[in-house]
C-alpha cells in the first residue's frame, strides 16, 4: 500500500513541477508578500533614525531668538532632519505649503513672525500664547501626526518657560522684599518661588490653502479606497482564466471567422468585466457614504478617477492572459502582481509611513495613481481638474497594457 501511495505521490508531484511558471509563483508570491510589507511597514514601528531620519521642512519668520532655539533643539534630535534652507535659500511659507500638497513631505512647521513677541506677553497677559502653524496633509492620519505635535510642543513650551525664567524669579523676589523690614535677614533657602504652569504655546493645525478641506480624515477614508482599489484587481485573475477556458475550448478561433479585428473583438471581451469593476466600486463607495457616513466629495471627480481605474484593471488582466500558459499560472501572477502593487502603492497601509523609494515606486503601479486620485477626491477637496493628472497616467496604463496584450495575444 505504501508503494502505492509513494507512486501516485511522485506522479503527482511531476505533474506539479511540470507547471514551472505555476510553481515559481506559488513560492515567489508569500515570499515577495513578506519582504514588501516588512519594507513598507517600516514607519508603523520605527519612529526614525539617524539612517533614515524623517524630514521636516520649518519655515523661521520669527523677528526674535526664541523660534531659533527651538528648531536648534529640533535638529538635535536623533531621527529629526529639520530642513529650513530649500535649494540653496531659506525656506519659504509658500515653498513649504507646495512641498507637502505635493506629497514630498508630511508636515511641515511654521513660526510666525510675532512668535519670540507672543512669548514675552506672557509676563504681562496671563492669557497670551504663542502660536506655531503645522501644515499637514489632510490624507495624513493622526497617528503619524500626534508623535510630531507632541515633540514639537515639549521643545517649544520648554524654550518659553525658560526665556520668561529670569524674569519670573525678578518678579517673585521682588514680591517676597516688599512684604519685609529694610533691615530684615533671610536666606535664600528661605524664598520659594512658585513656577508658573506651562501652557505658553500652542499648535495649530491647517492644510495647504489648495486643499479645501473642513476636517481631517478617519480610517474609513483610508481602507474604503484602499481595499476597493485591492479588490478591483482581483478581476484579473477570473478574466484571465476565463480567456484561457475560452482559448482551450476553441472558442476564439471560432470567433475569428467573424469580419472584425482582433482588437475589436478583445474589446468586446473586456467590457463585460469592465461593467463589474464599475458595479464593484459603486457598491464599495455607495455602502461606505450610508454606513459609515463617510463624504464622497466631488462626484464628477471620483467618477473620472473610477472610470480610469476600471478600465486599467481590465486591460491588466488582458496582459497577464498573454503570459500564463496554464490556470495555476495565472492564478499566481494575478495574484503576485495584485498582493505587491497594492501593498507598494497603499492600499493596506498608508504610503506616507513607507520609505521614499517605495513612495517612488508607486508611481510605477496603476494602483498608486488610483489611490492618490481618490484622496485628493475623498480627503484633499479636489475637483475634476485637480485628478487630472491621476485620471491620465491611469488612463496610460489601461492603453499599454492593452496594446500589448493585443500584440501577444494568440487567439489559439
Amino acid at each position: 500500500m505504501l508503494r502505492q501511495i509513494l507512486a501516485i505521490t511522485w506522479k503527482d508531484l511531476k505533474i506539479l513541477f511540470k507547471d514551472t511558471g505555476g510553481m515559481t509563483t506559488l513560492f515567489l508570491m508569500p515570499l515577495m508578500f513578506i519582504i514588501v510589507m516588512s519594507v513598507i511597514q517600516q514607519g508603523m514601528f520605527d519612529p526614525g533614525d539617524s539612517g533614515q531620519p524623517r524630514r521636516l521642512p520649518v519655515v523661521n519668520l520669527d523677528s526674535g531668538d526664541l523660534a531659533a532655539e527651538v528648531i536648534a533643539q529640533l535638529d538635535n534630535i536623533d531621527g529629526i532632519a529639520v530642513e529650513t534652507i530649500w535649494e540653496g535659500e531659506s525656506l519659504t511659507r509658500e515653498q513649504a505649503e507646495s512641498l507637502v500638497s505635493d506629497g514630498k513631505r508630511a508636515v511641515a512647521l511654521v513660526f510666525p513672525a510675532n512668535f519670540s513677541a507672543s512669548v514675552e506677553e506672557r509676563l504681562d497677559d496671563a492669557e497670551a500664547r504663542a502660536t506655531i502653524e503645522l501644515i499637514t496633509d489632510p490624507a495624513i492620519s493622526t497617528q503619524f501626526i500626534a508623535p510630531i505635535q507632541g515633540m514639537v510642543l515639549g521643545i517649544a513650551e520648554r524654550v518659553a518657560e525658560t526665556s520668561l525664567a529670569p524674569a519670573h524669579l525678578e518678579a517673585g523676589l521682588a514680591e517676597v522684599l516688599a512684604h519685609l523690614p529694610g533691615d530684615a535677614q533671610f536666606s535664600l533657602e528661605q524664598m520659594t518661588i512658585e513656577a508658573e504652569e506651562t501652557n505658553v504655546v500652542q499648535l495649530k493645525q491647517v492644510a495647504p490653502p489648495e486643499m479645501h478641506i473642513e476636517v481631517f480624515p478617519d480610517s474609513y477614508q483610508q481602507n474604503v479606497p484602499g481595499y476597493t482599489v485591492f479588490g478591483v484587481f482581483f478581476i484579473i485573475a477570473t478574466m484571465a482564466e476565463s480567456i484561457l477556458r475560452e482559448k482551450q475550448e476553441g472558442t476564439f478561433r471560432r470567433l475569428l471567422a467573424a469580419p472584425l479585428p482582433r482588437s475589436v473583438l478583445l474589446a468586446g471581451k473586456l467590457l463585460p468585466y469592465y461593467l463589474v469593476n464599475l458595479i464593484q466600486i459603486a457598491v464599495m463607495f455607495g455602502v461606505a457614504c450610508l454606513l459609515f457616513g463617510m463624504a464622497l466629495g466631488q462626484p464628477v471627480a471620483l467618477l473620472a478617477v473610477s472610470l480610469a481605474l476600471a478600465a486599467a484593471a481590465t486591460g491588466m488582466g488582458v496582459l497577464v492572459a498573454t503570459f500564463g500558459k496554464t490556470q495555476a499560472q495565472i492564478s499566481g501572477l494575478a495574484s503576485l502582481l495584485t498582493l505587491t502593487m497594492s501593498a507598494i502603492a497603499g492600499c493596506m497601509v498608508p504610503s506616507f509611513i513607507m520609505p521614499d523609494f517605495v513612495q517612488t515606486l508607486a508611481h510605477f503601479t496603476p494602483h498608486g495613481w488610483a489611490m492618490q486620485g481618490f484622496m485628493d477626491v475623498l480627503v484633499r477637496g479636489y475637483g475634476l481638474a485637480g485628478v487630472g493628472t491621476e485620471v491620465a497616467a491611469l488612463s496610460g496604463f489601461a492603453a499599454v497594457f492593452f496594446l500589448v496584450g493585443v500584440w501577444r495575444f494568440r487567439f489559439d
